[in-house]
C-alpha cells in the first residue's frame, strides 16, 4: 500500500526517489546543515577512534597520516583487559566501580527525590508557580561553573566551614578527605534535581483528571491515588529518565574533573580516558583513550539494551 509516498511513484509504479528530492527540495535544504553537522562532528571523529584504537598514533610525526599510524593489531585492547604489571585492568576496574557507585546512588536518589519533589510542584496551591521557578534556577548554571562554585564553598576557608565554625565545629574538606568525597558530590546533585522533576511534573499533569475524579468517588485518598494512579501512568517517563540517567551518569565528566585535584575518588571512566587523551604520560596515550571510549560504548551498549529488554511495565496509553 503506497499511502501518502504514492505521490512520489513513477507512472511505471516504481519508487523515485528523484520525485522525492524534487517535491521535497525546500525541506532536504533545510536538513543540510544537521546533516553535515552529524558527518562532521559526530560520524568522521566515531570512525577516526575506531581506528586509532586498532594502531600506534603517534601525533607528533608530521602530517602524513600513513606515518602517523601504525602497528596495526589489537594491543590496546590486550592491555586494558590484562591483570597486573603493564595492564590497566585494575585501574579501569577501580574507575569503572566508582563510576557506577555514584551511578546507582545518585540515580536512586534523584528518581525518589525529584518524584516527591514533582508531586509536591503538582499541587494547586498558591505561588507554586513561583516556587517551580526557584527551584528549576539551579540548573540554569554550566555544570562546569556549578561545580567550581561547590568547590569553593566546601573548601576548608569556604562559606559551609564558616558555617560550621561560627556554631563551634571545626572545619572540614568535605572534597578531600575519602570518606566524604562521594557523598559531598551526591549531595550537591540534589540541587540539580529541578530538570527531572519539571519532567515529572510534565508528565504528571497529561494523567486524564477522569481517573482521580472516579478514584475520589470510589473513597481513595492521596496515596491510593499516588500509587494506583500516578505512578503508574508515569512509568514511560521513568523508563526515559533512567535510560538517559544512566548513561549520563556513566559519562559524568564536567562535575567531576573539576574536583580531580582534591581525591582520586573522582577519577570516573570519563575522567580516565580525558587523562590518556589530553594528559599523556604513556606512549600511544590518544589510541589507548580510543580503546577505552570503545570499551565504555559496549558497556553503555549492553546496559541500554538490555533496560529496553526488561522495559515490559513500563506504560505508554492505550493503542490507537
Amino acid at each position: 500500500m503506497k499511502g501518502v509516498f504514492s505521490k512520489y511513484y513513477t507512472p511505471e509504479g516504481k519508487f523515485s526517489f528523484k520525485i522525492l528530492v524534487k517535491k521535497n527540495w525546500v525541506a532536504w535544504t533545510y536538513c543540510i546543515p544537521v546533516v553535515l553537522g552529524i558527518l562532521i562532528f559526530t560520524i568522521m571523529p566515531v570512525v577516526t577512534s575506531l581506528v586509532y584504537a586498532f594502531h600506534d598514533y603517534d601525533p607528533t610525526i608530521p602530517a602524513d597520516l600513513g606515518n602517523q599510524l601504525s602497528n596495526a593489531g589489537f594491543q590496546h585492547f590486550i592491555k586494558i583487559f590484562t591483570w597486573g604489571k603493564g595492564g590497566l585492568l585494575t585501574d579501569v576496574l577501580w574507575s569503572l566501580f566508582i563510576t557506577f557507585r555514584y551511578v546507582i546512588i545518585s540515580l536512586t536518589l534523584q528518581i525518589v527525590g525529584s518524584y516527591c519533589v514533582a508531586l509536591f510542584l503538582n499541587q494547586q496551591t498558591k505561588g507554586i508557580q513561583a516556587f517551580r521557578i526557584v527551584y528549576y534556577l539551579p540548573n540554569l548554571i554550566p555544570a562546569v561553573a556549578g561545580t567550581l562554585l561547590w568547590k569553593e564553598m566546601m573548601a576548608t576557608d569556604g562559606y559551609f566551614n564558616i558555617i560550621l565554625e561560627s556554631v563551634g565545629l571545626p572545619a572540614f574538606d568535605f572534597y578531600r578527605n575519602k570518606a566524604t568525597a562521594m557523598p559531598t558530590l551526591i549531595f550537591t546533585g540534589i540541587f540539580s534535581w529541578g530538570g527531572t522533576a519539571v519532567m515529572w511534573l510534565a508528565q504528571m499533569q497529561n494523567v486524564p483528571k477522569e481517573m482521580y475524579e472516579s478514584a475520589n468517588l470510589d473513597g481513595a485518598n492521596y496515596f491510593h491515588k499516588t500509587f494506583k494512579i500516578t505512578i503508574p501512568m508515569t512509568t514511560s517517563m521513568l523508563f526515559y529518565i533512567v535510560v538517559t540517567s544512566i548513561i549520563g551518569g556513566i559519562q559524568s565528566f564536567s562535575n567531576v574533573y573539576p574536583l580531580l585535584e582534591l581525591s582520586e575518588e573522582f577519577r570516573f571512566i570519563v575522567v580516565m580516558i580525558y587523562q590518556y587523551a589530553f594528559e599523556p604520560d604513556v606512549r600511544n596515550s590518544l589510541s589507548m583513550a580510543c580503546a577505552l571510549s570503545w570499551v565504555l560504548f559496549v558497556i553503555i551498549a549492553i546496559l541500554t539494551a538490555t533496560i529496553f529488554k526488561t522495559s515490559k511495565w513500563v506504560y505508554y496509553g492505550e493503542e490507537v
